[in-house]
This record gives structure tokens, C-alpha cells and sequence, in this order.
């Protein structure tokens, strides 16, 4: 085969898997028999960046009570988000840092007329105490949904915290916002999928998933719980 044949039989293969339409700077060059054969270069993993933990997980702190996930947005009712409530238990279970315990919907409509309180809403003064007798927990973990667009490019902005109750101090606390589209949320989900295929683009890799927030948010889930402190 000629080097002319080759290399056109090479460029299409490229643009039938989507790898024409990434950026040069995406395509570092490799010498091959006087011209230059293009491979894709994998990017990195979404990671989180707006963290904050303490150095170690409290030892006296053996059981988080997690409430239902909360939203401050006003056009969407806050029982949208119910099918997040067990991505975000089973996420923090597998920490495995205390045991993890729900306080379900229902119960906290029961206590308080409300099923779900974001961080920046005021507690009823008797909610901690009955959560604490209630569960038996140390500590409570509060989520929300801050951002939400579920059409073209897909984002969600998430929000974190937990609470040791004795000490009334956080213990963790992230806030997040993660677009669908972007290329270190298409590299987790592959890595997820266990795709390791360095000629796939973001977008070809992106392309054989069905993507929804709820996908989103589950594999977000098991990279932020990651970064909670470590036990002693």
C-alpha cells in the first residue's frame, strides 16, 4: 500500500469515529514513514475542586443520618429529585467512613410538613433532636440540587455537607457544578464503563451512553464521596 493510499484510508477511519472533529491541540503527532499519524489523546477524569474536609473522620461520630435531597430551585418541585435520595445513600455507604442511615421523605413531612430542607433554609428548632433520637445518629448530611438544566448541554449543580452535631462543626462539604458535555465528565464516565479505547474522542465515548441526570449524578456521586476525610 502507498504511503498516499495509507494515509487516506487513515483519516477516514478518524472521521467515522468522530476523532476529525477534535481540536489540534487534542492530537499530538507521531512520526510514521515520512508523514505524521494523529492518536487521540486521553483527558483527564473529571475531578472535584471545591472541597472542604477535616484532616481525619471524628471518631466519635459511628452513624450519619442523610436526609432527602433538597432543591433551591423555584421551578422545580423538590420531589423530582426523590429518585437521587438512594444514589447519594448507597454513594456514602460505600465509604464505608460510619454507617449511613436514611430519614426518609415521609418522616420528615410527618415531623415537619416539609420533605426536604436545603442548607441555606432555616431548621426547625427540635429537627436535630428528633433526628438524633430518631436514628441515633452523630451526624446529619444535608444535599441539594442548586442548578439544573436537563436539555442540549446538560449540567446540575450539586451541593454537600455533613454535620457533627455535638461539635455543631461540618466535617465535609463540596459544591459543584458538572457539565454533561465536557470532556472530563465524558473520561469518568468511560472509566466508569471501564472503556479505555484511547481512540475514542469525549464525544464518541459520551455517544454509546444514554445520559441522564440521575446517570450524572451517580457516577458524580462515587467520585465526591472519594474525597471525604479519612478514617483514623
Amino acid at each position: 500500500m502507498s504511503t498516499m493510499t495509507f494515509q487516506f484510508w487513515l483519516r477516514l477511519t478518524l472521521l467515522l469515529t468522530g476523532g476529525a472533529s477534535a481540536s489540534a491541540a487534542q492530537w499530538p503527532s507521531i512520526p510514521y514513514d515520512g508523514f505524521e499519524v494523529q492518536r487521540w489523546r486521553t483527558p483527564p477524569a473529571y475531578q472535584p475542586e471545591n472541597i472542604f474536609a477535616v484532616k481525619a473522620w471524628p471518631v466519635g461520630v459511628k452513624r450519619v443520618a442523610v436526609l432527602p435531597v433538597a432543591t433551591v430551585l423555584a421551578d422545580v418541585p423538590a420531589e423530582y429529585f426523590s429518585a437521587h435520595d438512594p444514589v447519594w445513600l448507597s454513594a456514602l455507604q460505600s465509604s464505608h467512613r460510619a454507617e449511613f442511615v436514611a430519614v426518609t421523605r415521609a418522616e420528615l413531612l410527618r415531623w415537619t410538613g416539609r420533605m426536604s430542607f436545603s442548607t441555606a433554609y432555616p431548621l426547625p428548632p427540635d429537627l436535630l433532636a428528633r433526628i438524633m433520637e430518631h436514628t441515633g445518629a452523630e451526624a446529619v448530611a444535608f444535599l441539594e440540587v442548586t442548578h439544573f438544566s436537563p436539555y442540549g448541554s446538560q449540567t446540575i449543580g450539586l451541593r454537600g455537607r455533613i454535620m457533627e452535631l455535638a461539635q455543631n462543626r461540618a466535617i465535609w462539604a463540596f459544591e459543584e457544578t458538572i457539565d454533561a458535555d465536557d470532556a472530563a465528565t465524558a473520561q469518568m464516565f468511560r472509566e466508569g464503563l471501564g472503556r479505555q479505547d484511547h481512540l475514542l474522542s469525549p464525544n464518541s465515548a459520551l455517544a454509546g451512553i444514554r445520559i441522564s441526570p440521575l446517570k450524572v449524578v451517580s457516577y458524580v456521586a462515587r467520585v465526591l464521596v472519594q474525597t471525604l476525610p479519612p478514617r483514623q
